[in-house]
């Protein structure tokens, strides 16, 4: 016996689990245990063949909406056989102008004949809120329909003068949701009658100032450039008149381009999520008051602390945004996006190409954090936009130099992501250059960092090493969301199949409450469902791995689950998506298909039926 209590056998299987360990680590692999790997295909090559052309460059950004065309011919469809939604709701409609409009299909009976079967007998909508605003038209209205009625819980018919109609008017409107705007002021933004007299003076007297600067004048001459000289115009800017916001110690989840929807948001809420923020919404397209855009402001009441993200690369246009938020959006706080790597979002202006526009940034953030009287004002940027090879400094990065000027200009918190966009999800997140970053502030501005962080374990070493007050996560929620958790009780969630799959079904059942349980509600809530389990798919889970704490850039190799289920759950071909979807969502449509809205360098599907996963350490493509 070897001292220890060791023997030389036990010590030669040590070693080689580390080796093991270390191997697959250094090729940015999840160690996975063997017993759980499935053996590598052996290839038939037969003599005199030519060897296997090179990899095809990996796909990059988003899928076109032509790539998703035939989806949405579905969706259209469906919504095209449903019933008048005041006639399926009220039981009564007459046709007169008001919300929701009247579809004029008004024919029970060939509505009844053509009508998809009920997915389930009992509505989740009903369970929820007591009456099902779809009424006829809902994919579960066995629970609440009698003698070809609506009827609420009590199973009487709803009419146009019951209580219910007063507190739920029509499908829209989603009792404990807030920023649901109605018509009247809709149409004064479309019609450009809301008064938007603030936001226009103010950036009227920005551009008056910004004028005055010699066009050779360097950005970070504090002759043109220091706040006391920009009083003259826009007032001055002191400690006690900048509203402030706490974010220390705080869970936060990332605005997340389609994934982070109200739903996923309410989700990551019950797991132990403190702060959220809202999608990505354009500036112009608020203040032109499209309906889509406006819906990105909505707030679930259990969102405690909520903020509203804009985006846009005008003065004016941002601004405006700005007031309307301030006037009419229950919000804590409004972010400026300065960090979307989107070339889309880079024509106009806005994302990370705004921090390369030092003086469009400048008159931005004075002119917002000027409108606001009401919210604070934060700001979520990147490294830099591209490398500026004039810096010789941190690689051409030039982030560290516009955070003491951001204080100056208004801002109440700063967020970080730690890579350029020209990287956009490739490579590690810089975290020594966010600690630079921080380290460069005037003021006691909440800094949060962003970046990777994919177990609580870096979470509080970041927190503890990398001067930042919070850690904001993004993928590394959308992978698995209950990472919150074990932020908050310090501790690896070995989380079941069964669990998780009831996850989704929390997510399904708000998805249902949200967009409707209408066969469009249901539809939609497939489609976010499927885009979430796009990225949920990338869990390998904890009881499968030698070590414990996973990198977000671990890859694993084609591997089974201990069920059928946890098999499932790890496929990454998105017929196994759908098929999840059915269990709650009943059977998809005819000409249904599925194609992600963010493309993934990450991972490619394997076939019909395959269940694994393939390996590609490098990028990852993810959501905004």
């Amino acid at each position: 016996m070897s001292e220890g209590g060791n023997t030389p056998l036990a010590e030669e299987k040590d070693e080689a689990k580390k080796r093991r360990i270390d191997d697959a680590i250094a090729r940015c692999e999840a160690p996975i245990h063997p017993d759980f790997l499935v053996p590598k295909p052996v290839a038939d090559v037969e003599p005199g063949s030519e060897p296997p052309s090179k990899k095809q460059k990996p796909n990059r950004g988003m899928n076109k909406n032509k790539e998703r065309r035939e989806n949405v011919a579905a969706m259209k469809k469906v919504a095209s056989q449903q019933l008048c939604p005041r006639l399926a709701y009220l039981n009564e409609c007459d046709g007169s102008d008001g919300e929701p409009r009247c579809s004029k299909h008004h024919d029970r009976e060939t509505f009844m004949e053509t009508k998809l079967p009920d997915i389930a007998e009992e509505c989740p909508v009903l369970k929820a809120l007591g009456v099902c605003p779809a009424g006829l038209n809902c994919r579960f209205s066995a629970g609440h329909s009698t003698e070809g009625k609506n009827v609420d819980k009590d199973g009487v018919p709803l009419s146009k003068n019951c209580s219910w109609h007063e507190k739920i008017p029509h499908i829209g409107v989603i009792p404990g949701e807030k920023n649901i705007f109605g018509e009247e002021l809709r149409i004064s933004l479309r019609k450009k009658s809301y008064d938007f007299s603030r936001a226009e003076e103010l950036a009227k007297a920005w551009n008056c100032w910004y004028s005055q600067r010699p066009k050779d004048a360097e950005p970070d001459d504090e002759r043109y450039s220091a706040p006391t000289d920009a009083a003259r115009f826009l007032g001055p800017l002191v400690e006690k008149e900048r509203r402030r916001i706490d974010l220390t110690n705080k869970r936060i989840l990332a605005p997340l381009t389609t994934v982070g929807n109200l739903p996923f948001r309410r989700l990551c809420v019950d797991l132990g999520c403190e702060v959220t923020v809202g999608e990505m919404a354009l500036s112009m397209s608020i203040v032109d008051g499209y309906q889509s855009e406006l819906a990105l402001l909505r707030r679930h009441e259990s969102e405690k602390i909520f903020g509203v993200q804009i985006a846009g690369g005008d003065v004016a246009m941002m601004s405006k945004a700005a007031q309307f938020i301030d006037e009419n959006v229950d919000c804590d706080f409004v972010d400026i996006n300065c960090g979307c790597p989107l070339d889309e979002v880079h024509r106009r202006g806005a994302g990370s190409r705004l921090m390369a526009k030092a003086g469009h940034l400048e008159g931005i953030v004075r002119c917002m954090s000027g409108v606001l009287k009401t919210k604070a004002l934060t700001l979520k940027m990147r490294t830099a936009h591209m490398e500026d090879n004039r810096l010789k400094d941190f690689n051409g990065r030039y982030a560290h130099n516009l955070v003491p000027k951001l204080e100056g200009w208004g801002v109440s918190a700063l967020v970080l992501h730690g890579r350029t966009a020209r990287q956009r999800y490739t490579k590690l997140a810089d975290w020594d250059y966010i600690k630079e970053c921080s380290g460069r502030r005037k003021c006691p501005t909440p800094f949060i960092g962003c970046g990777d962080a994919m177990n609580w374990e870096e979470v509080e070493q970041h927190c503890a090493t990398h001067g930042v007050d919070s850690v904001m996560v993004g993928r590394g929620a959308l992978i698995k969301p209950w990472l919150f958790t074990e932020i908050k009780e310090k501790r690896h969630w070995d989380i079941s199949a069964s669990e998780r799959l009831d996850l989704i079904r929390d997510f399904t059942r708000y998805g249902l409450e949200h967009w409707g349980a209408d066969p469009r509600g249901v539809e939609t809530t497939r489609r976010f469902l499927l885009e979430w389990l796009s990225f949920h798919c990338r869990y390998v889970p904890v009881g499968l791995l030698e070590v414990q704490e996973a990198k977000i850039n671990w890859r694993p190799r084609p591997y089974v689950g201990r069920s059928d289920l946890e098999t499932k759950l790890a496929s990454t071909n998105s017929k196994d998506w759908v098929e999840i979807t059915e269990m709650m969502l009943g059977k998809v449509p005819d000409g249904f298909s599925f194609v992600p809205k963010h493309k993934s360098n990450a991972y490619q599907a394997e076939g019909a039926a395959s269940a694994a996963t393939q390996a590609k350490p490098d990028e990852d493509g993810a959501a905004g």
